[in-house]
């Protein structure tokens, strides 16, 4: 299990604690509770810059860089691939623009194919032919194959297409099976991103993902038609989308931590002097919706938010709204924390009222484990018969909550891998992709001062120490309670505090807002005259 969901399986298990603690222990008085060849991108013909390199770091190979408003790709003539992309409007910490994709070996590149004829496969030295707009490469086997691979770049977006010829020469048919490279090379941003780098694949509709950390040797994945295979971290994707007839998906480790990705075909059929053409698209860029959706190919689901990506892209489209009004994203997190707490309200009405009924009932539910000590199935029947007579359900505090979580997993994704939050400031905080860093580069662990986290873990140390009161001197709980509960109020907050001291500061800033929208709404809701509860005389 990776670090990202560890931390969420952590937070997850801490939330449930936190909420059924009040229901599972007991209280002092008053206690809370489809064509063969796919669509391809419109290109604009336009001027581009071209400047060829004569090194060759590799015997007969040639580089052709191209460059572009948005990026700067390099080629090779070893086989007619791409072996670089760098983003040139998207820096790296050093404010030096992205290497998104970089290979050494041509044979590991971008459009490499193997398999379809073994002069190919030791990296086969073609012709190629500089436009404005695209590099066209060509070459011939001695087995009688021609293969001619048109990279098309379009200006203003981040789509490269490949038009792939392959002529069969020869005096009879042929049965071809080959693989091509996709994403290749892709590095996360950081150590601590290297957590989201990950293969997402769509086979026949099915899609699914597996993390980059589990790939080493080469996995091959089958099962029908593939719609597109995705190398991507945590802001940036190298989407493949191939003609309908290929068939399988695979990935393999290039190093301790580059992979490769692509697709393959089986059986492909030529007839003698005859040819095919087959239309890939790379979108290489970053992990932008409106982007990936405004080329038209299906590929918005490569994002994958996880099971609640849908709830995930709503909530993304109203936070982009409100930061389009307030020009900042950390006022729009809040602003969108508070139209959430507001969406929800009824459930967390209906969570405060069941936590006053349950504080009603406590007295009469310790005088019952007080009489019937010797008889604790008794006990249990009774207080279930107390508790159906007054029609108090004492889960009813926590469900309301839990039907929650769904909506804190999908901003949770969302604020977690969103490129917009990238850079983005707020107050004292320069990036909310990342820990709020204070004071950056103390020379004593943790190495920095994230103060988000220590007021989001104050404010829950209010939080529960307001829906906590103290214990009447009546209410016959033991002091072993008591300490449970005091060790309660002070290990969730510390725990959370922990959990949450690396994580993006724009979900901390979202978790801090929420905590202290829940304290104004139990300071003013959980005042005794706001509830009539007949049963609260004893």
């Amino acid at each position: 299990m990776n670090m990202e969901k560890r931390a969420l399986a952590a937070i997850v298990v801490s939330m449930l604690i936190l909420l059924l603690f009040p229901s599972i222990m007991p209280k002092p008085k008053q206690a809370p509770v489809k064509k063969d060849i796919t669509a391809r991108v419109p290109i604009a013909e336009a001027p581009q810059k071209i400047i060829r390199i004569e090194q060759a770091p590799l015997p007969s190979e040639k580089e052709i860089v191209f460059e572009t408003a948005d990026y700067k790709a390099v080629l090779s003539n070893l086989g007619g691939v791409i072996k670089s992309i760098t983003l040139k409007t998207h820096l790296d910490s050093e404010n030096k623009p992205i290497v998104l994709a970089a290979t050494s070996d041509p044979r590991d590149s971008i459009f490499a194919v193997t398999g379809l004829d073994p002069e190919l496969d030791k990296g086969l030295p073609f012709s190629f032919v500089e436009k404005p707009d695209r590099v066209i490469f060509k070459a011939g086997t001695q087995s009688g194959l021609i293969i001619e691979k048109e990279i098309i770049f379009g200006p203003g977006e981040y789509a490269i297409e490949l038009k792939q010829t392959i002529r069969n020469n020869a005096g009879q048919a042929r049965a071809l099976t080959y693989k091509i490279a996709g994403g290749c090379g892709i590095t996360p941003l950081s150590p601590q991103d290297e957590v989201y780098v990950e293969v997402v694949r769509n086979i026949s509709g099915k899609i699914s993902n597996v993390n980059g950390k589990s790939i080493k040797a080469e996995t091959v994945w089958n099962g029908g038609q593939v719609y597109w295979v995705s190398l991507k971290n945590r802001y940036f994707s190298l989407i493949l989308k191939p003609p309908v007839s290929f068939d399988n998906v695979f990935s393999k480790s290039l190093s301790d931590k580059e992979l490769e990705t692509g697709v393959g075909i089986t059986g492909l059929n030529i007839d003698p002097n005859s040819s095919m053409t087959q239309d890939f698209v790379l979108y290489a860029g970053p992990n932008d919706f409106g982007k990936i959706r405004s080329l038209k190919l299906g590929l918005e689901d490569s994002l994958h938010l996880g099971f609640t990506g849908g709830i995930g892209r709503w909530l993304f489209v109203a936070l982009e709204f409100f930061q389009r009004i307030v020009k900042n994203w950390g006022v729009a997190i809040i602003i969108l924390t508070v139209l959430i707490n507001i969406v929800l309200f009824p459930l967390t009405f209906k969570s405060l009222k069941s936590m006053k009924q349950m504080q009603a009932l406590q007295p009469r539910v310790e005088a019952l484990r007080a009489s019937r000590k010797d008889n604790p199935q008794k006990v249990n029947k009774e207080i279930m018969e107390l508790y159906k007579k007054y029609k108090v359900n004492p889960l009813g505090g926590c469900l309301p909550m839990l039907l929650q979580m769904p909506v804190f997993f999908a901003l949770y994704q969302v604020l977690m891998r969103s490129i917009e939050l990238r850079g983005a400031p707020f107050l004292w905080i320069k990036d909310l992709s990342q820990p709020d860093r204070l004071i950056a580069n103390i020379p004593i662990f943790p190495n920095e001062l994230n103060i988000l986290p220590l007021l989001m873990a104050v404010a829950m140390f209010l939080q529960q120490k307001l829906s906590t009161p103290p214990k009447a001197a009546s209410s016959g709980a033991s002091d072993q309670m008591a300490q449970q509960q005091r060790m309660m109020m002070v290990m969730m907050p510390v725990l959370f505090g922990v959990l949450f001291y690396k994580l993006p500061s724009g979900l901390v800033l979202y978790w801090l807002a929420n905590t202290i929208l829940t304290i104004v709404e139990q300071g003013l809701f959980l005042k005794p005259h706001l509830f009539h509860v007949e049963h609260s005389e004893t």
